[in-house]
């Protein structure tokens, strides 16, 4: 028998989630907040503070000077950058080890969690008016309960393949089954235990099952539909694939045709050099 317990208590010994991110997302969710304010809490950060310079001064922006001031660097970047750069330097060190059980090699899960959060970012421009303020934390996240899931899914791989097989589980529906919780639920504790926004831990929870979002959720549809293209691209996908059940309703609700999958897909390839960027973040 599987103790849901030991589970829950590893969640504990994940390392927490960084004051100074949490601090300085705070700051940029305030629009009155100044840049001052905002150096304050990141100058003392060297992997933020590296990275967001390291951006800058990447093929992607092609400037014709070197960004050498965080200030420079913050006002050429603006909020929303911003925010992808602090989180990706935070979460990056969560996702980049070897992660056997869901067969992904070393720095294939953070692959798959980055192009979900620029793939949300799309999709919502495309079906919103605005960008919800919590989308990207939410998508780049979303998964790391596999993180604290993958040595058990490991030992009982062939348990859970065996009743997806079987035709009347999805992936979910096994690792639920075999090891009486899922790696979406997991997720979800991990952000209640870093005090993250409801929004976040729901739409993490959910991640796999929108029909049960409310109505007034504007992210677990989005992050939804965002995770099984990344999937269908074939980034990040390991032993569970595409195990998963699908939700025509997701795409009836936006009035998403194949098309604009398409459309989405091309829109990814275009971001794809600041995609890289974020990849090498350190």
């Amino acid at each position: 028998m599987i103790d849901i317990d030991a589970i829950v208590k590893s969640i504990k010994k994940l390392p927490p989630f960084p004051n100074v991110a949490t601090r300085a997302l705070e700051i940029l969710d305030d629009p009155d907040a100044s840049v001052d304010r905002l150096i304050s809490i990141i100058q003392y950060d060297q992997a933020i503070t590296a990275n967001v310079l390291k951006l800058c001064n990447s093929a992607y922006y092609g400037l014709r000077r070197k960004v050498h001031s965080l200030r420079e660097g913050l006002v050429l970047l603006g909020n929303a950058e911003l925010k992808n750069i602090i989180l990706a330097s935070t979460a990056v060190k969560f996702f980049h080890k070897e992660n056997r059980g869901y067969d992904l090699a070393k720095g294939e899960l953070w692959k798959h969690a980055v192009a979900t959060g620029i793939i949300s970012r799309i999709v919502s421009n495309r079906v919103t008016e605005s960008e919800p303020p919590s989308l990207f934390t939410a998508a780049l996240l979303h998964d790391i309960g596999k993180v604290v899931l993958s040595r058990l899914v490991d030992r009982y791989f062939e348990q859970i393949i065996a009743l997806v097989n079987e035709g009347r589980h999805s992936f979910l529906e096994g690792e639920s089954e075999m090891l009486g919780i899922d790696h979406a639920e997991v997720g979800a504790k991990i952000a209640e235990s870093w005090n993250f926004p409801e929004d976040i831990v729901q739409a993490i929870r959910l991640h796999h099952r929108p029909e049960e979002a409310s109505d007034d959720d504007p992210l677990t549809p989005i992050i939804y539909l965002a995770n099984i293209i990344t999937l269908s691209m074939g980034i990040g996908v390991g032993r569970d694939g595409l195990s998963y059940r699908g939700k025509e309703e997701v795409m009836k609700r936006y009035g998403l045709k194949a098309k604009d999958l398409q459309g989405i897909v091309i829109d990814f390839y275009d971001e794809y050099n600041k995609v890289q960027d974020i990849l090498k973040l350190s």
